[in-house]
């Protein structure tokens, strides 16, 4: 029996040969036509992390699209809030909202990450309070040495789903060793235009060596304030006169969960 079925088993090994054969090499050009091949080789050689989220997502720095955007002259409400590195932040960006007629609020929350932020309401809670038109996230600082990145991309989607439709700046960590891939995850993930690159900038630091003096997070306010012509939303952000002195940033600090 199986003698009978021979030429055809011999028929279709060779038709498999071919196709093999056919799928791992280039398009096949005849005079002037192309004859595109399957995608056979992605499909049969491809691994489980291949279908995992964020993997596409991570793209190169040069390929994020810059956005150019009409200056917002009306009176903004700024929040800011995250991790330990936003009460310095806040102090020179409440300074901006005084001599440009802004207004503030803050919220600084101790060893926080966005895991924290994304799994408790106080984010939308403080926007429903305060309802702001502009805001800025200081993330990531606490999640620079993850190694299961993808593991996060949940929760920054999570919080950029609360802000919604609400213009934000999300205020890249300033590295002070070379990051995980955290940078490259939150720039694309934030929409054009809305992600502040820190990493590669100096910055002069506290004795614990992790944190920014109070006068380098001034100075790094003051980056971000030139660099918000070329954001999402920019909004008048004239420099401070040096005389306006201390401004209170309506802060509220939240103490490190014990997890």
């Amino acid at each position: 029996m199986f003698k009978n079925y021979s030429g055809l088993w011999l028929l279709l090994a060779t038709a498999l040969a071919v196709i093999f054969v056919v799928a791992f090499s280039d398009d096949i050009v005849i005079g002037n036509y192309t004859v595109k091949k399957a995608p056979f080789d992605k499909t049969l050689l491809a691994s489980e992390s291949d279908d995992l989220p964020g993997d596409s997502l991570i793209v190169p720095r040069d390929s994020v699209v810059q956005v150019k955007a009409e200056t917002d002259s009306l009176p903004q409400s700024l929040f800011i809030f995250g991790d330990s590195m936003t009460w310095n932040l806040a102090l020179r960006l409440a300074q901006y909202a005084k001599a440009n007629g802004h207004t503030i609020h803050s919220v600084n929350w101790d060893s926080s990450n966005t895991k924290i932020w994304a799994d408790y309401d106080t984010l939308a809670n403080q926007i429903a309070r305060y309802k702001p038109t502009q805001i800025f996230i200081s993330l990531g600082s606490n999640e620079l040495y993850f190694k299961d990145l993808r593991a996060r991309l949940p929760y920054i989607r999570k919080i950029l789903e609360v802000i919604d439709t609400i213009p934000y700046v999300w205020i890249g960590p300033p590295n002070w060793q070379k990051d995980s891939g955290i940078n490259d995850l939150l720039e694309a993930t934030c929409k054009p235009g809305s992600f502040f690159r820190s990493e590669g900038m100096h910055f002069d630091r506290k004795a614990d060596h992790i944190h920014p003096t109070r006068k380098s997070s001034a100075l790094w306010i003051d980056s971000i304030m030139r660099w918000l012509p070329k954001s999402a939303h920019p909004f008048v952000a004239n420099v401070p006169s040096d005389s306006i002195g201390k401004i209170n940033p309506n802060i509220v600090f939240l103490k490190a969960l014990n997890k």
